[in-house]
């Protein structure tokens, strides 16, 4: 005989299906809204179900900052954007956190560009001093290469702890590294069916296609493989940045 008296645990999706569901049961009995709730008592609520306070208050810092994805917990972006992202919370006070980023993104030859609140926008330098170091970095040492902006979020989680985020927009997307893998075999295409034109060779033109689809493939295939690795890459520096705070 079952035992009903002992309920099923329930999963944290199951959670949020039965929460969002007895709101709508209660508007719908027509109870007044609530005006809001307390930081402190989701926090309480959460720790009932199991949930470490800690992670609450992150989630709301994350919630008041903007960077909470609407739908789902923790979905990272598609692998195929060209913006990389990297969060963390840290216990260094905002003001060093930020100031120890801006010294990084200096190395890397960026400039700050506009600050507004908790947020700062940087983009590369231009400026021949900028190029020269570039040109002749023969030790690596600038790593956020290639770059349109980075993003950085550096804000308060609590009295104790720092919510830092930063994100890098690559100048390149992955169709246009694609596309232009792609341009190669079209190029070989063209001009193995003209010179087999000029030449009077059939067997030339009639292979123009075939060759021109193999070179093409294989030029996706490569362009694809070093984007993604400079994404890797750049996904590796920033995360070690916020290691470091």
């Amino acid at each position: 005989m079952t035992d009903l008296r002992r309920s099923p645990r329930l999963s944290r999706d199951e959670v949020a299906l039965v929460l969002r569901r007895a709101a709508e049961l209660d508007a719908a009995a027509g109870g007044p809204p609530p005006d809001g709730y307390e930081p402190a008592a989701v926090e309480e609520a959460a720790r009932e179900v199991g949930l470490s306070p800690a992670a609450v208050r992150q989630a709301v810092a994350e919630l008041r900052a903007g960077v909470l994805p609407a739908e789902g917990t923790g979905r990272r972006r598609a692998a195929t954007s060209r913006v990389v992202g990297e969060q963390r919370l840290v216990a260094t006070p905002p003001e060093a956190a930020l100031a120890h980023i801006d010294r990084f993104l200096r190395t890397q030859m960026l400039e700050l560009r506009r600050r507004a609140g908790d947020r700062s926008l940087y983009r590369q330098r231009t400026d021949l001093v900028a190029s020269l170091r570039r040109n002749l970095d023969f030790a690596g040492a600038i790593k956020l290469d290639g770059l349109r902006t980075v993003d950085v979020l550096v804000t308060p989680a609590d009295d104790e702890r720092t919510l830092v985020r930063i994100e890098a927009e690559l100048a390149t997307s992955r169709a246009n590294a694609v596309a232009g893998g792609a341009a190669v075999g079209s190029a070989v295409a063209v001009a193995t069916g003209l010179l087999g034109a000029v030449l009077a060779e059939p067997a030339l033109v009639i292979g123009a296609l075939p060759a021109g689809a193999v070179v093409g493939g294989g030029g996706i295939r490569v362009a694809a493989g070093r984007w993604q690795r400079r994404r890797d890459d750049v996904a590796e520096v920033l995360a070690a940045l916020l290691d470091r705070l």
